[in-house]
């Protein structure tokens, strides 16, 4: 089993994403990823939940201000042996995203660490978090070289989201 797969088989189904579009429904944000030249998964976390998700994404939390944060989407990707977890959040207008990109970041720790539990591995993951804004993007922009604050946070500027240009 690949290390991807191992990745898969510990997370539930129901938030793999069907599509390959990242969304935030209350601004109207619409961004297509570009899956070539990488193996990805898609998950989406910003998801109505149905009633058997009894307590919600994090039952066992407290109601706390800031304890159920979550980023709205972490795409897995494999690129020559390396495992990459993107952590992503979309927002309509100016407010912060680093709480909810660094509470993905905890996600994804503890998901590599249940993953090396169960399978007796001992895998590891480049993390990064970026941040996608509301702003009208020109028709055609130019490919720009991604780069990363020191917090390995990256603000996406671009038409599209091209996977594999994130896992370097």
């Amino acid at each position: 089993m690949s290390n991807l797969a191992l990745i898969d088989n510990v997370l539930n189904s129901d938030f793999k994403s069907k599509y390959n579009t990242l969304t935030e429904a209350s601004a109207q944000m619409s961004i297509d990823c570009i899956t070539e030249n990488c193996q990805s998964f898609i998950y989406n976390f910003d998801i109505q939940l149905n009633k058997s998700f009894n307590g919600g994404f994090f039952p066992f939390f407290s109601n706390s201000k800031g304890v159920k944060k979550r980023c709205d989407y972490i795409i897995f990707s494999e690129l020559n042996n390396q495992l990459f977890a993107l952590i992503i959040e979309l927002k309509a207008g100016q407010q912060g995203a680093m709480a909810q990109l660094n509470a993905g970041e905890c996600f994804v720790d503890y998901v590599i660490d249940t993953v090396n539990r169960v399978n007796k591995t001992s895998l590891t993951i480049e993390k990064r978090k970026i941040s996608i804004r509301e702003f009208e993007r020109k028709k055609k922009t130019k490919l720009k070289e991604i780069e990363y604050d020191q917090n390995n946070h990256h603000f996406f500027e671009q038409n599209k989201f091209r996977i594999a240009s994130y896992l370097k």
